[in-house]
């Protein structure tokens, strides 16, 4: 990975860590309970100051620590983790970015991930009578519907696709 896409994967990161504390916000908002309420009903294990950076994406929330929150929240950790119906990532599905795959990029996958892709994207190709080597354009709904056969969610396959160099957004 270069600087740039490093660079990127840290923004998402950072971004998906805001998400998720602004989640982690709502659901004790939602309750009714301030910061000191949640420290308490936790039996001390978490001071103020810490919850707030997790409800402000400055602090990192391990595994423990979220198990530990989700628990005192009455919430499964997924539920929490869960922030693909967020209205952030639906924006970044919606957007009018073009998705672009990068052809000759399919061959860093294995060949049990690359054929369900090769297989629609030559669909594509046929259907739009599109000679292209190097690059396809989709729509979102491909994208829908490829992550539908690879049993994950439009973001998870998109994130996947552009870490590894195969799907180009921008």
């Amino acid at each position: 990975m270069d600087e740039r896409q490093e660079a990127r994967q840290e923004d998402r990161e950072k971004r998906y860590a805001e998400l998720v504390g602004e989640k982690l916000r709502r659901i004790r908002q939602e309750r009714g309970l301030s910061l000191q309420e949640v420290c308490s009903r936790s039996g001390d294990s978490f001071v103020v100051s810490t919850l707030s950076a997790y409800e402000r994406g400055k602090r990192s929330l391990s595994l423990e620590r979220l198990c530990e929150l989700a628990s005192v929240y009455g919430q499964s950790p997924m539920s929490i983790l869960d922030i693909e119906d967020e209205p952030e990532f639906q924006r970044t599905l919606t957007s009018n970015t073009p998705l672009r795959i990068r052809l000759e990029g399919l061959e860093r996958l294995s060949p049990e991930e690359r054929r369900p892709l090769e297989t629609y994207l030559s669909f594509l190709r046929q259907l739009r009578n599109d000679p292209a080597r190097d690059m396809l354009t989709i729509r979102r709904e491909d994208l829908t519907y490829l992550s539908g056969l690879y049993g994950v969610r439009p973001q998870a396959l998109k994130d996947y696709l552009e870490r590894e160099g195969i799907l180009l957004t921008r």
